[in-house]
């Protein structure tokens, strides 16, 4: 069965904490971070030097899965009270805990998104940890946190920024975005932080990192999954829906949470082809091959006059498989297959079987016959020239693929439909 990771979110973006160090040293040395301060306050004065931050998604204030992540800073230098110049000593740090936050900005005239840990909130905690304890360790955290909060760069350090243009519409965060830390994990490899965002669903979903499928394998560091429902409500069903010259009301979409969707047909729908051939169902879903499957079955008519007499049930099957080419990310359509059998009302051998031998020679050629011109039509008429491009909008047309727009900054590594589809990304420094 296809297997759901989204839980009720349309978007779960998820990186392991040693990913963000590696990202967060090289902020620090591009002087995100202050590398240095200089702080007067009250008679006092603060001239030290911080080292490079490593992030905690886990600090011992937090519980449970939340939103709280902390910084631990190396910090030195000298605090000067009533003209006494006291040394910080080594190996003293500064902790720093505090909500992760997200916020959608403009960057060189471009729509972009902004991860940072906030700083400046009245609930952030800073803590100098020294030891042994001294007796100006209070002043000294009040002055590093004023400094952090108002004096250098607004009190916001931002873990990143990503650059969203050309990103599809529907996977970018919209109105509630959380964030959320694995509990109960102190290996850097194994702690994940995730951005869960967009549920259309209509309510909001859940994320757990116990149990069932490991969001990010061990040779992953970093992935994006666009929930099930997404996919084939947002990108299928709008393909169908145009090529079938119909409307989304033939097709019902169901699922939830935990179990998979699925987009099915409704209603009968007229092909145009030889033998007046007729759409009678279709059901689309995430097989357990990692692929979208379409079991179909449709009418033909051999001889139209007598359709109420003698037709032809059609069924087979389309798949659309998921691939990555470079940064790339198309579905190629397999071959479909198809069979068909003879449907005869009561009488209705008797009125047409002379012209069924006459035209066909037998009628297990008139069934044939039947089967080779619908099975191209009802894929022909679909196209299914599908891609990742429609996530972003239900579109009236379909390209045949999708070119990745963050390949500069984390390109694709892979990508995997298990049931939602999954883009492991390699993030660059």
């Amino acid at each position: 069965m296809a297997t759901v990771m989204t839980q009720g979110w349309d978007l779960v973006a998820v990186a392991k904490q040693s990913l963000l160090n590696v990202l967060i040293e090289d902020a620090y040395n591009d002087n995100i971070f202050p590398h240095d301060a200089n702080v007067s306050l009250f008679g006092m004065t603060f001239v030290g030097t911080f080292g490079t931050p490593t992030a905690n998604l886990n600090p011992s204030q937090s519980s449970g899965t939340n939103s709280m992540a902390s910084i631990e800073v190396p910090i030195s230098g000298t605090i000067t009270i009533s003209g006494t110049s006291n040394t910080i000593p080594p190996n003293s740090t500064l902790v720093i805990v505090s909500n992760l936050q997200y916020v959608n900005i403009t960057l060189e005239g471009t729509s972009a998104v902004r991860l940072y840990l906030d700083l400046s909130s009245p609930l952030a905690i800073f803590t100098v940890n020294i030891q042994p304890s001294q007796s100006w360790v209070a002043a000294l955290n009040g002055m590093v946190q004023y400094y952090l909060q108002n004096l250098y760069q607004g009190g916001s350090y931002y873990l990143g920024t990503v650059n969203m243009e050309g990103v599809p519409a529907a996977v970018l965060p919209t109105g509630n975005v959380y964030f959320a830390t694995q509990p109960n994990s102190s290996d850097a490899d194994s702690n994940i932080l995730a951005l869960v965002a967009n549920t259309s669903t209509g309510s909001a979903g859940s994320l757990v990192f116990t149990g069932g499928p490991v969001l990010l394998p061990g040779n992953q560091s970093a992935a994006l999954y666009i929930s099930n429902r997404c996919i084939l409500n947002n990108m299928l069903l709008p393909v169908l829906v145009t090529q079938l010259n119909t409307t989304a009301g033939s097709f019902t979409v169901s699922g939830n949470s935990s179990t998979p969707y699925t987009v099915s047909l409704n209603t009968s729908v007229n092909l145009d082809g030889e033998y007046d051939p007729k759409l009678t169902s279709m059901n689309n879903y995430v097989n357990n091959s990692g692929q979208i499957q379409s079991d179909y079955g449709a009418v033909g008519y051999p001889v139209s006059a007598f359709s109420s007499l003698i037709w032809i049930n059609v069924s087979g099957h389309i798949y659309l498989t998921p691939s990555l080419s470079g940064q790339t990310i198309s579905f190629g359509v397999d071959a479909p297959s198809g069979s068909g059998s003879a449907e005869l009302s009561a009488g209705g051998w008797v009125i047409v079987g002379a012209l069924i031998i006459a035209t066909f020679g037998t009628l297990g050629a008139c069934v044939a016959a039947v089967v080779a011109i619908v099975v191209p039509i009802v894929v022909t008429q679909l196209k299914f020239n599908v891609s990742l491009s429609q996530v972003g909008a239900n579109l009236g047309s379909a390209t045949t693929s999708f070119n990745w727009p963050a390949a500069s900054i984390a390109p694709l590594t892979s990508i995997a439909l298990p049931g939602d589809l999954i883009l492991y990304v390699d993030p660059q420094v």
